[in-house]
């Protein structure tokens, strides 16, 4: 009987030493990133966080954790197999301890500003996120589409689980092709030609802005419009898309008016405003932005469309305090993401790097958010891609957002009214 209970006690032993090396096994690494361009390595001590306010994104409907999710992680830390019966077809990709994140930004160039500015609200959001098992491993993504493939492979030989960035679509467009699938890319870009399976387009689409400003154009009984648009790209995108949603809303369109995007000089578009006497159009649509738009407004003006006759309407070039006190904008309606959100975190990231962050830095904050709060509640890139296209949708630094399979970005939009000094919200807009 002595060998029996002296038995149980070292198998209850066992037992113990067993489940105190699980306990171990599972603890999260500290949050490092690495700079590899500058050969540094970054850690927690180098971000004062005193000053990093906790602020995550939500999820409206949060996934409940699987039960068994200690249970996998365990088995592939120890063996370095996941059991047979799992098969990584069905499951995708399992996630190691430590998750590393590619980020591919212009870090030198003409655009040396902008990847800092993304860079900073990267690093904001991992430490406001408190996402201990996250590596962030930057790359410089220059200039041209081959430095962009170059640093996006080296990303990938490093082992990067998903990649954020480029900034530029066809730089995003061809790397997607050379890398492989299961890694996703969520690029900056606002080109939503660019997107499919695998290939976010983070930006604000054009064709989503032009959506909700017809909608706003409905809600002020305006059938009729004008449009002046810039001679580019940008221009023929929210061109293409006006025609589509005038046909939808039943909003004619009789007349449209180009202008050189580079030029500051505005007098040829102005003598062919003058030669139209007689407006039909109840609405002028403008796509501009800055000192351009404000000129381009003024000489609209100038030539005979008056703005209490004819309502001035744009997208979010508008959404600048510069457009305040420019009388032919004065009651003119625009959309643009909401901004509440936006503006607390201006000034956490002012008091961090001393420094006022472009406006596109908040796509930047938003995402590695919302891959933090995934990776917090999958294990496995199946699940991860599940967890992003939740169609509850997500609360981020812009509002509302949600997220398909098939690359596309839905954001909710807020409809402004020009005041002297301010603008004053009309209405949310979800396209």
């Amino acid at each position: 009987m002595k060998y029996f209970y002296l038995s149980v006690q070292i198998l209850f032993t066992l037992c113990l030493m067993s489940c105190s090396s699980l306990e171990r096994i599972t603890e999260r690494d500290e949050v490092i990133i690495i700079n590899k361009e500058k050969d540094q390595t970054i850690t927690t001590k180098n971000l004062d966080k005193t000053k990093v306010a906790e602020k995550k994104i939500i999820p409206s409907t949060k996934k409940d954790k699987l039960e068994n999710k200690n249970v996998i992680v365990e088995q592939k830390d120890i063996s370095g197999e996941i059991d047979n019966k799992i098969k990584e077809d069905e499951i995708g990709l399992v996630f190691d301890k430590t998750i590393k994140i590619g980020l591919l930004l212009p870090l030198s160039g003409d655009n040396e500003d902008l990847g800092k500015a993304l860079s900073n609200a990267l690093e904001m959001a991992l430490f406001e996120t408190k996402s201990k098992n996250i590596r962030l491993i930057f790359k410089d993504s220059g200039d041209t589409i081959e430095k962009a493939i170059f640093a996006a492979k080296q990303l990938e030989e490093e082992g990067v689980s998903i990649l954020i960035g480029p900034i530029f679509s066809s730089q995003a467009l061809a790397i997607r092709k050379e890398i492989k699938k299961e890694i996703p890319i969520f690029s900056f870009t606002n080109d939503e030609s660019i997107k499919k399976e695998g290939l976010w387009a983070l930006g604000f689409s054009p064709e989503q802005q032009i959506k909700a400003i017809f909608k706003e154009m409905l809600s002020n009984s305006v059938r009729n419009i004008a449009i002046i648009v810039p001679n580019s790209n940008y221009g023929e995108k929210a061109l293409q898309a006006s025609r589509k949603q005038s046909v939808q809303n039943n909003i004619k369109i009789s007349n449209i008016y180009f202008y050189d995007i580079l030029s500051n000089d505005f007098t040829d578009l102005g003598k062919i405003l003058k030669k139209e006497k007689n407006k039909k159009y109840k609405g002028l649509l403008i796509i501009a932005s800055g000192k351009q738009l404000k000129e381009i407004a003024a000489r609209a003006q100038y030539r005979g469309i008056n703005p209490k006759a004819i309502t001035y309407f744009g997208i979010s070039g508008w959404n600048n305090p510069e457009v305040l006190g420019e009388p032919a904008l004065l009651g003119g309606y625009f959309i643009a993401p909401q901004q509440s959100s936006y503006e607390s975190f201006v000034s956490r990231y002012f008091k961090i790097y001393n420094s006022i962050p472009i406006e596109i830095s908040g796509l930047g904050y938003d995402i590695l958010a919302l891959c933090s709060s995934a990776l917090k509640e999958t294990i496995n890139m199946s699940e991860f891609i599940s967890f992003l296209t939740n169609p509850s949708g997500f609360n981020g630094i812009f509002g509302f957002f949600r997220a398909d399979k098939n690359g596309t970005i839905y954001r909710k939009f807020v409809s402004y009214k020009v005041m002297e000094r301010n603008f004053v919200k009309q209405r949310d807009i979800m396209p």
